[in-house]
């Protein structure tokens, strides 16, 4: 069975039920947290609690997920599983985070840069297309991040720190469709919501409302199909290759 088929039989409507029902609940717990006022010490201290069951509860839901593509026949503690997953969703965070905050200074390295070039090569390294070429370079770099980081998630989140397996989680990286798959999807996501979201075809205050709720679904179920057809094909790349019985003819 190649890394396609297993990918396919790995990608099953209970996990993308679960990725999206989940995760959408998770988002509108996450809104209602942010309306818990604390003005006063028994409001915060709710807060924080609300807040940490809300952050166990989706590092839960992605271990789940994560064990429904890629089971493991000795997971290690649930508790463990949680963690592992939880520090490398952390520092995704705040790589991304620290990565993203360059954008705002970017216009300004761009004219600067295109005030030292000669005057034919500013009219064709423009500002704007310096600011254009230096974003899509911070997204690059993100995506590469994206890429190394989510076979370590999937495996620690299987595993557990204790015995993790570092040869699984590095086996995707010597596909070359893997990276093609996870730069498709991030290019796909990103561009093909922002066009849903901007899009307007509604007339009138009913219009504009049903087109809203329309557009949000449309691009929130894309969204969660690709991430677990990414998954699927991720948890299929960390397998082992089979090995061919003795006596056997090599595959072609």
């Amino acid at each position: 069975m190649t890394a396609i088929h297993s990918a396919i039989s790995r990608f099953r409507f209970s996990l993308v039920a679960l990725q999206w029902g989940g995760n959408l609940l998770a988002l509108l717990l996450a809104a209602a947290w942010l309306q818990i006022p604390d003005s006063h010490a028994w409001q915060f201290a709710f807060s924080m609690l609300s807040a940490a069951v809300l952050v166990i509860g989706f590092c839960w839901l992605q271990v789940l997920s994560f064990s429904r593509v890629r089971a493991h026949p000795e997971p290690g503690p649930l508790w463990l599983r949680l963690v592992g997953f939880g520090l490398v969703a952390v520092l995704w965070f705040l790589l991304a985070q620290w990565i993203g905050s360059g954008s705002d200074s970017i216009p300004d390295y761009a004219y600067i840069w295109n005030s030292k070039l000669s005057p034919g090569m500013r009219i064709v390294f423009s500002p704007a297309r310096l600011t254009t070429g230096l974003n899509l370079l911070l997204d690059l770099i993100i995506w590469i991040i994206s890429a190394l980081l989510l076979p370590v998630a999937i495996m620690l989140g299987t595993q557990s720190l204790t015995r993790p397996s570092w040869k699984d989680a590095c086996r995707p990286y010597r596909h070359v469709l893997y990276w093609i798959a996870v730069f498709l999807f991030c290019i796909l996501t990103t561009q093909l919501t922002a066009a849903l979201v901007s899009w307007r075809p509604g007339k009138g205050v009913s219009g504009e409302v049903i087109s809203v709720f329309a557009r949000l679904g449309i691009a929130w179920t894309t969204d969660v199909l690709l991430w677990c057809l990414l998954l699927a094909l991720t948890g299929a790349w960390m397998e082992p290759a089979p090995r061919a019985a003795p006596g056997s003819a090599p595959a072609s």
